[in-house]
């Protein structure tokens, strides 16, 4: 298993290198370490054809050294895993019944993409028109939970915490606290 790796990786790093050197970018070759290559060894890689790719599997060495950079791993599991919680965070409240012009203007959810989600989640469309009003005591218990909530920064984080202590749609729960601020 592990020689299929290598040979994809191979693979990968031949056509990134032969199409650096086709398009002239000289940028990406320094990034693969090949800033001084032989001029004959160029010209053989810009001319690469698929019979001498279709030799990598038989070939049993690496084209190159492979070394993560410990501290951009981090940046970037960090940043996925913020970005996994904030999908995650959206789809909620999308489930919660947040209409995506209240989305848009708390995370800036274009309507494509609340509508693709929607179909993802199998969601039905909303019904269109007006949101239907809370009674006086359900407006009372949304305004309580609301300011019970204040410590929490995120309007979102707050609102999907409404929703799962009163269970009011957040669409109803929105326009209630709009409507007070």
């Amino acid at each position: 298993m592990q020689n299929y790796y290598i040979t994809s990786l191979n693979h990968q790093a031949l056509l990134a290198v032969a199409e650096a050197l086709r398009n002239g970018d000289s940028q990406l070759l320094h990034q693969l370490g090949l800033g001084a290559l032989d001029q004959g060894v160029a010209a053989q890689l810009k001319a690469l054809s698929a019979d001498r790719i279709a030799c990598l599997p038989n070939f049993k060495g690496s084209l190159f050294q492979l070394r993560i950079d410990q501290h951009t791993l981090r940046l970037y599991l960090g940043f996925a895993d913020s970005k996994v919680t904030e999908d995650d965070l959206v789809n909620r409240a999308i489930r919660a019944g947040l209409r995506q012009p209240m989305l848009e203007e708390l995370k800036g959810i274009t309507r494509r993409d609340f509508a693709a989600r929607r179909a993802r989640m199998s969601l039905p469309e909303h019904s269109r028109g007006r949101i239907e009003v809370l009674s006086e005591e359900e407006e009372i218990t949304v305004l309580r939970v609301w300011e019970k909530l204040r410590d929490i920064e995120d309007p979102l984080v707050r609102l999907i915490a409404l929703y799962e202590e009163t269970d009011i749609a957040l669409d109803q729960a929105y326009i209630t606290i709009k409507q007070l601020q």
